[in-house]
């Protein structure tokens, strides 16, 4: 899914002519340790960092101690390329761009957080099967065919690799655990459990 769903467009920034001061003020402002740098013409030019400058004078300009990021996303980029580059370049920020290098925003490990609650259905009411299911073809097809037959909406699925079978997690709009878990019964589809979730965020 596209991450600018998720995008934080409150976040520090300062241009490269100003002080570290402007930048700390910044900082303090947005209760974060970095801060966004764009040049003159407003791009894109790197991020600070509160480690970095927490021992520079106050007059200097930020501009000396700007770092360019390894990572950053554009636009059109995908939640989940945003959570493997955070987990691959280990940092707590990402410059989200658009197609003329101004930033439109930034993702955090917070955003990423909300954005996988929100995609698991955590933030809705429901039901919530847990299976394990054999790691080939079809196998999945027959439990969303159940789901369907018998009216069952889908909220989300989730699926993870196990050895040779897939751990499914599967969030259905339905209100009745034991109406679900019959019906699963009846088509001799074995789950691990089936739990009713409240959700949050209404």
């Amino acid at each position: 899914m596209k991450a600018v769903r998720w995008v934080n467009t409150f976040f520090p920034k300062v241009k490269n002519t100003q002080s570290i001061s402007d930048a700390l003020h910044e900082m303090r402002k947005y209760s974060c340790d970095y801060c966004i740098v764009v040049d003159e013409d407003g791009k894109f030019d790197g991020l600070i960092h509160k480690s970095v400058i927490k021992e520079v004078e106050m007059e200097e300009q930020v501009g000396k101690y700007v770092i360019f990021p390894d990572f950053y996303i554009v636009e059109d980029s995908t939640i989940e390329e945003s959570a493997m580059m955070l987990i691959e370049n280990k940092e707590t920020v990402l410059p989200v761009v658009n197609s003329n290098s101004e930033v439109i925003g930034v993702l955090t490990i917070q955003e990423v957080l909300e954005a996988m609650t929100e995609m698991s259905a955590m933030d809705e009411h429901g039901i919530r099967i847990n299976l394990t299911l054999q790691d080939k073809p079809g196998e999945l097809k027959k439990v969303i065919d159940v789901l369907a037959n018998n009216r069952i909406n889908i909220l989300s699925i989730l699926t993870l690799k196990d050895d040779n079978n897939r751990l499914v997690s599967i969030k259905v709009d339905s209100k009745d655990a034991e109406s679900v878990a019959s019906i699963l019964e009846v088509y001799e589809i074995p789950y691990e459990s089936i739990v009713e979730e409240e959700g949050f965020f209404q």
